[in-house]
């Protein structure tokens, strides 16, 4: 059970269970399938083919109003999650750049809810190896990759509006090791 206590606009996950890890899963469409949609190589035919390129065209659906690219930068830190968020209004797109990183995420539960609770049992962690992108579902709650090199970069597809009216950031207490 969680004692849920609101400080400004950051909740508080207190947790009664005791201090425990989430081992890294392998990056593949049917791990991640309750998160989102992954950015990869399609095994259908491709949309255009010719000497020159192969297109495969419309791989994933995004629900984005106002979309905007944004460069994100994420630096070497101890594999320990303290804080989670979310996107109620938008899909949200991770391309990597640069590095190799675990992305830890937990699947979407009762969107339309403010005050839902983050569903703790049910956090996983993604090695992101920089071959695939990934597309969160609405609501599906993440926090920033960490990286197993310097640093990673990513793309970021997300709404121009997101940061000031679509991003729910809860802190998590104690909080979870992430597990190589």
């Amino acid at each position: 059970m969680n004692v849920v206590k609101q400080y400004k606009s950051v909740v508080t996950i207190f947790s009664t269970m005791s201090a425990r890890g989430i081992k890294v899963k392998p990056l593949t469409r049917e791990n991640f399938e309750p998160y989102g949609t992954l950015i990869e190589a399609p095994e259908a035919k491709p949309t255009i083919s010719d000497a020159v390129l192969d297109y495969w065209g419309g791989i994933a659906d995004l629900d984005i109003e106002s979309p905007q690219v944004s460069f994100l930068k994420v630096k070497r830190r101890e594999f320990s999650l303290d804080r989670i968020e979310r996107h109620i209004r938008i899909t949200e797109v991770f391309i990597p750049l640069e590095g190799v990183s675990v992305f830890p995420v937990a699947p979407p539960r009762n969107v339309e809810n403010p005050r839902a609770e983050v569903p703790l049992n049910e956090i996983e962690a993604f090695l992101l190896d920089g071959s695939k992108g990934i597309v969160f579902k609405k609501g599906a709650w993440h926090w920033p990759p960490f990286p197993l090199t310097e640093t990673a970069t990513f793309a970021v597809i997300l709404s121009a509006e997101t940061i000031e009216k679509d991003l729910d950031i809860r802190e998590i207490k104690p909080p979870i090791k992430i597990v190589l």
